[in-house]
């Protein structure tokens, strides 16, 4: 009997040792799938923090080329009123001067 008692001691912990290592087994797996749905979520968040990022980087960007769209225009629009008034004074200056020279140039003719 005693050496039924020691083989079963003996079969017994075999099996407790064999209970350890699945234990183990298992939750060495469970620590690598935590780990790797810890980083997949750490990786989501940041690529969520980029994609926010980029989004507020592109409002503002055309934010900015819409004013300075405006203000170009604004001041194109500016130079072609300008423009205009110049040639406007122009033309009358034209018939100012086409008659200062004729008058000149009957004077010269006169003389």
């Amino acid at each position: 009997m005693a050496n039924m008692g020691k083989a079963e001691i003996l079969h017994q912990i075999k099996m407790a040792e064999e209970h350890v290592r699945v234990v183990v087994k298992e939750a060495e797996e469970k620590r690598k799938q935590l780990q790797a749905d810890g980083k997949r979520r750490a990786l989501e968040k940041v690529e969520a923090a980029d994609a926010d990022l980029r989004k507020q980087s592109d409002a503002r960007y055309g934010e900015a080329k819409r004013a300075t769209d405006a203000r170009k225009q604004a001041v194109l629009a500016e130079g072609a009123r300008k423009a205009q008034a110049l040639v406007l004074r122009a033309r009358t200056n034209s018939g100012k001067v086409k008659a200062l020279v004729l008058s000149e140039f009957e004077r010269a003719a006169d003389a």
